[in-house]
């Protein structure tokens, strides 16, 4: 018996169609339409896409799709890379993959906007409360002692004499 690459192939060329006209009307690749009448399912991501693939092209070709997708289903079996398939979800993602897709469903025109705000407030409260203690400081606290210079001359009554 025929596989199921052969019959479909086989019907394609009866209605002397090229793989690029297969390709064209079922919306496939070249290439996914030569893998299937060749019988390379496991270039596919998963038998799922192998079955709807071979029953768009049985229809194109005037084929009955329901045994062709039994006997499509006899020869993934046998396909051992196709049966050890990953899972259409993909490996489990991690903390990072998670944190990136919370950022995706953010809704930004919304949030950004009072990011800013809040941080604008953030900004002149601090900007006050840093004005009031530079105005209400004295500047002389913070010298150690002997580095303060007056800017004016002291007068000498001021001054004691030198202890001999």
């Amino acid at each position: 018996m025929p596989t199921v690459g052969e019959q479909l192939a086989s019907a394609r060329e009866a209605k002397e169609w090229s793989l690029e006209d297969v390709a064209r009307l079922t919306k496939l690749r070249s290439d996914q339409v030569l893998a299937l009448e060749e019988g390379r399912y496991h270039i596919f991501s998963a038998p799922v896409y192998v079955r709807g693939f071979v029953k768009s092209y049985a229809k194109l070709v005037h084929l009955e799709p329901v045994p062709l997708i039994e006997q499509l289903n006899t020869e993934i079996n046998k396909d051992k890379k196709l049966v050890q398939a990953e899972s259409l979800t993909g490996p489990e993602r991690g903390f990072v993959e998670w944190f990136a897709y919370a950022l995706s469903r953010v809704p930004w025109r919304i949030v950004l906007p009072l990011v800013a705000i809040v941080a604008l407030v953030g900004i002149f409260v601090w900007g006050m409360q840093w004005w009031e203690n530079t105005k209400n400081r004295d500047p002389l606290e913070e010298l150690p002692p002997g580095l303060y210079e007056p800017s004016q001359p002291v007068p000498a009554e001021f001054i004691r004499p030198a202890q001999e």
